[in-house]
């Protein structure tokens, strides 16, 4: 059951992450990268950080962990009241905070994107772009909310198809502004577009829990009953730390684009480019094995099955080797060729794919450790500690911001992707250790043999890919038939085959895959 979870997560998130690549090749065609695409991608971002942040993290690792309490011992009848009561309470929050995050908007540009203040056209255009787009935030909420209730009902699909409404959405307006010239149209079209696909995915995700027969009602507490209900508190009290501790890499490239619009223009859509490339390995991989983990996890530990808990983090641990390794090697030896063959075309030209891809370079190193990180804060959460991780994530976003201010004058723009990347392996090395010292958790050996395997079957894929990329652009009659992009994707395609078949070969016994299943079917 757990490999299925990560099975269904990933395909749909990996579906997702297709479109959002023909949602930014057609803005990369359309905008390219220059002051109104670092405008847009400040409006889209704004918003965005509170999906990732939510959407992936917080709200799952506040909410699940205390409402699987609460169905566990009292049934699902109790288990949809604390649900609409929490609903209820961030309607309210959410509408107050986006009414006033409205009216504070150009305050709240000043510092996001304190370099804009000196060009006084782009800080209106961000503004104006930003206010569009905004409101995005009080549907994604509640949308998150919406589906960790779901999965701890075991329906994962529906949370997961959400990302893609967003993106047809996005697609569906680029599309029909395709033939438009006029840049500022189409950027304001795509902020509010932005807003109207989190209301349809609000719609969305209230149809599945009609469907799985459960109730949703609003009825907002007071004050004082919010005191005296003690779920509730948990769950406020396991909310902000939560926030702030699966959140660490979103907020880290939130300080690269406070730091990045100080430079010249285009440099947050070089970030914003290199970061959606790595977002693909991170986003199918991280989110849908932290997701498939923390239901499971919670579970085993609220029934004192500790020894059941360890295998379950071992084995997503070995996972996340298995499939974020080759990752970042693909990455590392195809950046620019990848950046060439999704972006160069229209408004994008070849400076911005060279500057694009020296960013996906420094990013991608930090590939494994974001993964990490996505696992290693679960068994913190089930556990209903959020506070280990925040403190964890604040030291890394310190470091991360020193880093920032020493590479940032020699590297630009790479120089934020750097210390993004260095800060990200900080984070992880200290969970890991934080992990076996207050968790009693033990990385069994299986764990570095899984490595070991991995890091020789990710060499052979590279070595054999690069080799093939070269022999078909040295040969005039296979560089003229192929081309450089088809060139690309038959040595990702054979680079692939190789590294699955050095796999086979070696053996990945250490993985309890079937296992796992029979442990689920017997706790149904």
């Amino acid at each position: 059951m757990f490999y299925k979870i990560i099975s269904i997560v990933g395909s749909l998130t990996f579906l997702s992450r297709i479109l959002g690549y023909i949602r930014d090749l057609l803005i990369a065609r359309i905008i390219g990268a220059g002051m109104i695409s670092d405008c847009f991608f400040v409006a889209f971002k704004l918003p965005n950080l509170f999906r990732r942040i939510f959407g992936e993290g917080a709200m799952n690792a506040a909410f699940i962990p205390v409402v699987s309490g609460i169905k566990s011992e009292s049934g699902l009848v109790s288990s949809d009241k604390f649900f609409s009561k929490i609903f209820s309470i961030l309607l309210v929050f959410l509408i107050s905070f986006v009414v006033l995050a409205e009216i504070s908007m150009p305050l709240i540009i000043t510092l996001i994107a304190p370099g804009f203040v000196f060009n006084s056209d782009k800080f209106s255009i961000a503004i104006d772009l930003s206010r569009l787009a905004f409101p995005f935030v009080l549907f994604i909420c509640l949308t998150s909310l919406m589906g960790a209730y779901l999965n701890t009902l075991g329906k994962f699909a529906s949370m997961a198809v959400t990302p893609i409404i967003l993106n047809l959405t996005l697609i569906f307006v680029l599309l029909y502004f395709f033939s438009i010239e006029d840049k500022l149209i189409i950027s304001k079209s795509l902020s509010f577009a932005i807003s109207i696909a989190g209301l349809i995915q609000v719609f969305w995700l209230y149809a599945s829990i009609k469907r799985s027969k459960r109730k949703l009602t609003i009825n907002v507490p007071s004050i004082g009953n919010i005191k005296k209900n003690s779920e509730i508190s948990r769950f406020l009290y396991l909310l902000l730390p939560a926030i702030l501790g699966n959140g660490a890499y979103q907020i880290n490239l939130l300080i690269d684009m406070i730091l990045a619009s100080t430079l010249p223009d285009g440099s947050i859509s070089y970030l914003y480019y290199a970061d959606r490339i790595n977002q693909l390995p991170l986003g199918v991989l991280g989110i849908a094995i932290s997701t498939a983990l923390l239901p499971v996890l919670s579970t085993q530990i609220k029934e004192k099955q500790f020894v059941k808990s360890n295998e379950s983090i071992s084995n997503a641990i070995k996972i996340g080797i298995l499939l974020s390794v080759p990752a970042f090697i693909g990455l590392l030896i195809f950046s620019e060729e990848i950046i060439y063959f999704l972006f160069f075309r229209g408004a994008f030209d070849m400076q911005d794919v060279s500057l694009t891809s020296n960013a996906l370079l420094a990013l991608c190193f930090g590939l494994p450790a974001f993964i990490m990180i996505k696992i290693l804060v679960v068994p913190f959460f089930a556990s209903e500690d959020t506070k280990t991780p925040i403190k964890v994530s604040i030291l890394c976003m310190v470091i991360n911001l020193i880093l920032n201010i020493i590479l940032i004058r020699d590297f630009l723009h790479v120089g934020l992707a750097i210390s993004t990347s260095v800060s990200a392996w900080i984070n992880a090395l200290i969970l890991g250790k934080l992990l076996h010292k207050k968790l009693k958790f033990d990385f069994e050996k299986s764990i570095l043999i899984v490595l070991m395997k991995v890091t020789f079957a990710s060499f052979l894929m590279g070595v054999t890919a690069i080799k093939l990329n070269e022999f078909l652009k040295k040969d005039p009659l296979d560089y003229i038939f192929f081309g450089n992009n088809i060139s690309l994707i038959m040595s990702i395609i054979f680079g692939i085959l190789v590294y699955t078949s050095a796999i086979y070969i070696l053996g990945i016994k250490e993985l309890k895959l079937n296992k796992w299943k029979r442990q689920k079917k017997k706790q149904t």
